[in-house]
């Protein structure tokens, strides 16, 4: 069986035009703006993360992080806790960083979902209080009483050193 399909070109722009690639198209009144706009995030969302970025680039953090007892490596993703290296899954570590990279600004739990985990992904708010009570295990000297990955009651999280 073949299936046809009707995809929407972007129309051509003027190579002077100095906006972004989404906003051209917006800006010829484009029908499927939005479309274009969210695949142009998805595919920027991937080469992100596959790119191969000196270290420090791609986290916004650079050299070696300290908060309480626990060391912070970005460019080799290394976390240590009183000297003992730390298990952490990929996903609390660009969590963690999403934090420290607000340097104690709150952020929501939709901001973290979308740098986390990327925009469109198919994961409830809640496994971002998940994976917090679990870095908080990790990391926290009390977990129940936490002085470094803090919640923002009704906001979301913020991060103090």
């Amino acid at each position: 069986m073949v299936h046809e399909f009707q995809v929407p070109t972007p129309l051509p722009v003027e190579s002077g035009n100095s906006h972004g690639t989404a906003e051209a198209v917006e800006a010829a009144a484009h029908p499927d703006a939005s479309v274009v706009r969210e695949l142009i995030a998805r595919v920027e969302e991937l080469l992100r993360q596959t790119r191969g970025l000196p270290a420090g680039a791609a986290t916004g953090l650079a050299g070696t992080i300290r908060f309480g007892s626990v060391l912070l490596e970005p460019a080799t993703q290394t976390v240590l806790r009183g000297g003992q290296p730390v298990r952490v899954t990929g996903t609390e570590f660009r969590l963690l960083l999403a934090l420290m990279r607000r340097r104690g600004a709150i952020a929501s739990r939709m901001e973290l979902l979308r740098e986390v985990w990327g925009v469109g992904a198919a994961v409830s708010r809640r496994a971002v209080d998940t994976h917090i009570a679990r870095l908080r295990r990790k990391l926290e000297e009390d977990p129940a009483n936490p002085r470094h990955i803090l919640t923002a009651l009704a906001w979301g999280y913020r991060f103090r050193p």
